[in-house]
């Protein structure tokens, strides 16, 4: 499965900014990689792993602005198009395969 991550955080004071920075190096940290701007996604083994990383996103949440989860299956995940833009994510991310060399 695949939880991505999608946000919208306030940036007008040097709180909201702390804030902002906190929760996407917390996201970085934890092996989210970025999609695109506010959007992250991870890799998630099972319900388990899933639940505790939701746990975690709660935790770490900002108090103000919008956080929201999305949870794909690998196979939803691999058949992403990209419409415009290059293509900057590398091929192993749009994988079905468990086992990626880096």
């Amino acid at each position: 499965m695949r939880l991505i991550v999608m946000f919208d955080l306030p940036t007008q004071t040097s709180a909201d900014r702390r804030n902002y920075r906190h929760f996407r190096k917390f996201l970085i940290k934890n092996g989210y990689s970025m999609m695109q701007f506010s959007v992250y996604s991870k890799i998630v083994l099972n319900r388990s792993v899933l639940n505790y990383q939701m746990k975690l996103l709660k935790e770490n949440a900002p108090p103000d602005g919008y956080v929201e989860a999305l949870v794909v299956t690998e196979s939803q995940y691999a058949n992403i198009n990209i419409i415009v833009g290059e293509q900057k994510r590398s091929n192993q991310e749009h994988t079905t395969k468990r086992f990626v060399v880096l």
